[in-house]
């Protein structure tokens, strides 16, 4: 199954463009990549996907029904990139070895240190949401 493109990396617009911002882009990229001025052998498959491009993010329901299935293309992909996210186990097994040392020399350390490690431990396991 061949996937669609993101119309917006198409137009070279950002998701939150405002109409005008796309129908600039549109003819700007019309103008350098029509086949009467573009002599490459892809100039019109390129049309066609500027003319695609833009006939759904022109049109309010379309480019509404396309944002949404846009949203719902990156939850699916990154449910799958999450369930298989682990944390750094290795950091938590070199924490706790350099805390237990800290112990054995010098138990004030542990105190300052140990929530260090814990905090430096979920920030390395931390993902932030994307919009």
């Amino acid at each position: 199954m061949k996937e669609e493109p993101d119309y917006y990396t198409v137009l070279q617009v950002s998701p939150d463009a405002e109409m005008e911002v796309i129908q600039a882009a549109y003819r700007r990229l019309a103008a350098k990549y029509h086949p009467d001025v573009d002599p490459s052998p892809g100039a019109v498959e390129r049309m066609k996907l500027l003319n695609a491009a833009y006939e759904v993010l022109s049109n309010p329901e379309k480019r509404g029904a396309y944002d949404m299935s846009r949203a719902r293309g990156w939850r699916q992909q990154t449910a799958g990139d999450a369930s298989t996210r682990q944390r750094p186990w290795w950091f938590a097994i070199l924490a706790g070895i350099v805390l237990l040392l800290l112990l054995r020399f010098n138990p004030r350390l542990l105190l300052i240190l140990g929530p260090m490690f814990l905090i430096l431990w979920l920030l390395l396991s931390w993902q932030p949401r994307r919009k």
